[in-house]
C-alpha cells in the first residue's frame, strides 16, 4: 500500500500501526513523492491519501492518478479532518482522529497480509 502524509509524526503513527498489523507500507511526504513511488510500484493494493499536503497537494494527486488509465483504478482512502464531502475517486474516507481499529478495519478490505516470517 502507499500512504501519502505530509505531518511526519501522523505519518509514522500510520505506517507502524499497519506494519504491526501485518501490511507492506510505502510512504510519501507530498503527492509528487507519492507519484515518484507509483512509478517505481504501480499496483499497490491501495492508497491512504492525506488531503492537505505541501507541493502536490492529495486532490491534485488523484486529478494525475485518475489521468493515468494503468493507476485510475487503484483504490484510495481518504485520510482528513475537512467535513467536505470527499473528491470523487475515493473509494472510503476516515475523518481525522480515526481509531486504530477503524483504520486497519478499512486497509484490511483492500490488501492482504505480508507474510512477516524471515
Amino acid at each position: 500500500m502507499l500512504l501519502l502524509e505530509d505531518d511526519v509524526d501522523v505519518r509514522d503513527a500510520v505506517a507502524g500501526v499497519l506494519e504491526d498489523a501485518g501490511f507492506r507500507v510505502a510512504t510519501a511526504a507530498n503527492g509528487r513523492e507519492g507519484l515518484q513511488v507509483l512509478a517505481q510500484d504501480t499496483s499497490p493494493c491501495l492508497i491512504v491519501l492525506d488531503l492537505w499536503m505541501p507541493i502536490l497537494s492529495g486532490r491534485e494527486f488523484l486529478a494525475q492518478l485518475q489521468a493515468e488509465p494503468e493507476k485510475s483504478s487503484l483504490p484510495v482512502v481518504l485520510m482528513t479532518a475537512s467535513d467536505s464531502a470527499p473528491p470523487s475517486g475515493v473509494v472510503e474516507c476516515l475523518r481525522k482522529p480515526f481509531g486504530i481499529s477503524q483504520l486497519v478495519k478499512t486497509v484490511e478490505k483492500h490488501c492482504l497480509k505480508v507474510n512477516r516470517a524471515a
